[in-house]
């Protein structure tokens, strides 16, 4: 028999007895500066609630996800990307795209390669960040609906922090509602096809809808109103998906 002192804690154990990290900060700065319509008030933010944003950072940076169970891993993770984003635009607040920001004046995206995620293990990349942990870490297509890159083509921030508790509600409830808003899914017949008009988000990650949702296709009927659907099943094996061309002007709100 194996003894063990009451105050020995495995991670699996931890891990059964954790709970969300923190949010307090954040869930500040997305109710008071933040509209899904409209964009976030990165002025506003920095004059008001500067010291906010910096606590949201502070906040996230300092936990430990092994002591998190898998869905408040997952949380975190989404919620610290979409923190690392709004406090680089706010200390940026003049920038037009957060692709000015990159030093690669052709591509302009390796603004996402540089080290600017502040973790309890050291700085990561916002790339590292959604590619290793998030996508690669929990092989689920919705999360693409729930970080946010500050471009207006971006599904907007959720005004609420993620948790592991609710979060499989949380994220069908961003899909559904990017699907049916201004930058989501119209449906077009012509002919004897049905042309459906989307987000190029469905385009660059193509393999993660494949390889885990069974299809761009079967993924959208999922999280689309009745009518879609029936044109879907109309229409089965004769859908053709077309991409809209991304807006990467940031989403600054100027109130």
């Amino acid at each position: 028999m194996v003894f063990r002192h009451p105050l020995f804690i495995t991670v699996a154990s931890l891990s059964l007895l954790a709970a969300d990290p923190d949010y307090t900060a954040w869930n500040k700065v997305l109710s008071t500066h933040y509209d899904p319509t409209k964009g976030m008030d990165y002025a506003g933010l920095a004059k008001q609630d500067w010291s906010a944003m910096k606590r949201a950072v502070a906040d996230a940076a300092k936990v430990e996800p092994a002591a998190l169970n898998a869905k408040e891993r997952q949380a975190y993770y989404m919620n610290l990307y979409n923190i690392t984003v709004v406090n680089l635009m706010m200390e940026n607040r003049q920038t037009k795209s957060i692709r000015d920001l990159s030093t690669d004046p052709v591509i302009r995206i390796n603004i996402f390669k540089k080290d600017l995620v502040e973790t309890r293990s050291g700085k990561m990349a916002l790339k590292s960040l959604e590619d290793d942990l998030i996508r690669k870490g929990f092989k689920d297509p919705r999360i693409h609906f729930a970080i946010n890159c500050a471009a207006r083509s971006c599904p907007p921030l959720r005004m609420e922090a993620y948790v592991g508790s609710r979060l499989d509600a949380q994220l069908d409830e961003q899909v559904r509602a990017f699907f049916s808003g201004p930058n989501g899914l119209r449906f077009e017949p012509t002919g004897d096809k049905l042309v459906i008009h989307g987000t190029k988000i469905l385009d660059w990650f193509s393999k993660d809808f494949d390889d885990y949702a069974g299809g761009q296709i079967t993924f959208i009927r999922k999280f689309v109103k009745t009518d879609p659907q029936k044109q879907l099943d109309q229409f089965a094996g004769r859908v053709k998906l077309t991409f809209d061309k991304y807006d990467w002007s940031s989403n600054i709100w100027n109130r």
